[in-house]
């Protein structure tokens, strides 16, 4: 792979790593949200399930810093 390919393809992550970052900066917690099906002959039971994972601003601020070092490195000549 040629130097110039290299230095793009680490520019683009570092991109979309900042992006990244930013939403978990923006968006601490995710919801998820599933629901199970228990079938007991003709009778099925479905219980809904609610799951939060909680994203730490640490992790934000990492992921950014990956993708300025990213971004430097892609135009660094």
């Amino acid at each position: 792979m040629a130097r110039r390919q290299r230095d793009y393809i680490c520019f683009i992550f570092g991109i979309i790593l900042i992006i990244v970052g930013v939403i978990g900066l923006v968006y601490p917690e995710i919801t998820l949200k599933r629901t199970k099906t228990v079938k007991l002959g003709p009778v099925s039971v479905e219980e809904p399930r609610k799951q939060v994972l909680t994203i730490s601003p640490f992790v934000g601020l990492g992921i950014i810093t990956g993708g300025v070092f990213l971004i430097y490195i892609g135009i660094k000549k």
